[in-house]
């Protein structure tokens, strides 16, 4: 006698699942490992081109705060993750379907003079508190809250699997929307490759005329000075102001843009995006916390993983047997 297919699936998706907790569990210790390894770094000061950890807080001008449409909060910051109830005979959970940013990134301010830019796609987030969620389901998702509907709206052509649009009755299924937020002022932490958030024209060849005018420009401006004074020692070296007048002069030979837009431009000094191989990490809990959370779930994982997949493996031999 065959071993039937849903004893099979049961058995193949527990050795499946603990494989990968096991893997997983390690990646989470590597991550604390990281935290704990790297010491934090100012945004003006810090070296790009590696992993960087900085700590502050989220920056948003007063016209750009957005209230969060299922909480309904004043918010720096937003995510809606979509989810469906998938159910099979011994067990149900919830399935991440779609996502949806309220931006591509946030900014972080340290108070060191710099900006970063935090582009949050991949990132895994580790947040404090309980999130908000909605649930419905699908023959009734023109009656939710006229906020989210005008979100989902707005980011339809975002959205790979969820369709905002009433199904049948009889083929109803449910669905949750769970929504996190960083609050205008919110200490964050950010762990991962800090890309330079200096943007430079593609090859352009800088006129002397240009360059002279960049370096004028810096010897008569403290500001532009302090900006492009490398190790913050308070004198600019003639190594210093040579290749700032270089940074400074291929911008405004790009554009002739205002110099306060260029400053504003320029305080953004690091950029993270998620990065193969590398750790991306944002969170709200301190950094003691953080540790001793993410080390419990690896721990949990590595130890747990194999005794699933083991499990898994012993439930599909004692089912081939009792066939036999």
């Amino acid at each position: 006698m065959y071993l039937n297919m849903e004893s099979l699936v049961a058995g193949v998706v527990g050795i499946g699942a603990g494989v990968y907790w096991f893997f997983q569990g390690f990646r989470e210790l590597q991550s604390s490992r990281t935290i704990q390894n790297i010491p934090t770094s100012r945004i003006m000061t810090g070296a790009v081109g590696t992993h960087v950890e900085i700590k502050g807080q989220i920056v948003s001008s007063p016209d750009k705060l957005l209230n969060a449409p299922i909480s309904g909060q004043t918010c720096a910051f937003y995510s809606i993750e979509i989810q469906r109830l998938v159910k099979s005979k011994n067990h149900s959970y919830w399935k991440k379907i779609d996502q949806i940013n309220s931006a591509d990134a946030f900014s972080v301010d340290d108070g060191s003079g710099g900006i970063a830019q935090v582009f949050v796609r991949g990132a895994d987030m580790q947040r404090q508190g309980k999130a908000h969620e909605f649930r419905i389901r699908s023959h009734d998702l023109l009656s939710m809250p006229e906020l989210l509907i005008s979100v989902l709206q707005r980011n339809e052509d975002k959205l790979k699997v969820f369709k905002l649009k009433n199904s049948s009755w009889l083929f109803s299924q449910k669905y949750r929307f769970v929504e996190w937020s960083f609050g205008p002022q919110e200490s964050v932490y950010v762990l991962g490759y800090a890309e330079s958030g200096i943007a430079l024209p593609k090859k352009n060849k800088l006129k002397f005329s240009t360059y002279m005018q960049a370096r004028k420009m810096i010897e008569n401006d403290p500001r532009l000075q302090t900006r492009y004074d490398q190790n913050q020692d308070g004198i600019l070296v003639p190594e210093e102001l040579e290749r700032g007048a270089q940074m400074l002069g291929t911008a405004l030979q790009a554009e002739p843009v205002a110099l306060q837009k260029l400053e504003n431009t320029n305080k953004i000094k690091m950029l993270f995006k998620k990065r193969p191989g590398c750790t991306f990490l944002v969170s709200n809990i301190k950094e003691k916390d953080l540790i001793k959370k993410l080390s419990l779930k690896a721990a949990l994982k590595v130890w747990g993983g194999p005794v699933v997949a083991l499990a898994g493996a012993v439930y599909l031999l004692f089912m081939l047997n009792a066939k036999i």
